[in-house]
């Protein structure tokens, strides 16, 4: 059994970091080291240049790209409970993080945990599905590029709003702006598509709760 093959039976629930942390005995009473922040909505991390990582606990984080030159951020990728984030530590970023909602995040020292983790027998199993969730979250949005901006729309609704029984309640942090950048068109299209939904009963308004409903995949 070679080495890719074990790689792939490892358990990963919720990935593999976080068995590795609690394993690496960090001291996590010591500030230099490690930090549990809070971010209200629409609050954004304040990051330094050095190395950090940065472990969502709850909530959402969004990954933003500024673009200087037509004055606007762009969404390139939606962290959830449990995903992880190296900050500046393969390679100098340019990224802002913004929580939406409540989100909590714990932050790392990335040289103290590489350091302790680098012990760990599966320490390059860790290296690879960092490789993968990065290749993933590029396949996501180059891939959400190619669809319909109601196809977009729906899918992001989709990924930030709570499942029920009725279908997709959606929270009020996701407006018109927050779809915009996510997908990348602009606030006056996203409201479009949102009314064009409507009209096709595909948002419904419920006892004072916005639902998308689960049948809303199939497209006019």
């Amino acid at each position: 059994m070679d080495f890719l093959v074990v790689h792939s039976l490892l358990l990963r629930e919720p990935n593999l970091l976080l068995p590795l942390l609690e394993l690496s005995n960090i001291d996590k009473g010591d500030p230099d080291c490690y930090e549990l922040k809070v971010l209200k909505s629409h609050e954004s991390l304040d990051l330094p240049d050095t190395g950090k990582l940065i472990h969502v606990v709850k909530g959402h984080l969004l990954q933003q790209v500024n673009n200087l030159k037509q004055k606007k951020q762009t969404v390139n990728a939606i962290l959830m409970e449990s995903d992880f984030i190296f900050y500046n530590v393969f390679q100098a970023t340019h990224y802002e993080y913004t929580g939406l909602g409540y989100a909590e995040l714990e932050i790392y020292d990335a040289n103290v945990v590489l350091q302790k983790l680098s012990k760990q027998p599966f320490f390059p199993d860790l290296l690879i599905d960092t490789l993968k969730r990065q290749e993933s979250q590029f396949y996501q949005y180059s891939y959400m590029l190619t669809k319909s901006v109601q196809e977009r729309v729906i899918d992001i609704i989709k990924l930030l709003s709570i499942k029920g029984e009725d279908g997709y309640h959606i929270p009020k942090t996701v407006n018109y702006l927050l779809l915009s950048k996510c997908c990348q068109i602009s606030p006056h299209t996203a409201k479009k598509a949102m009314q064009e939904l409507e009209l096709a009963n595909k948002i419904i308004n419920k006892d004072g709760k916005i639902i998308l409903e689960y049948n809303s995949d199939y497209y006019d």
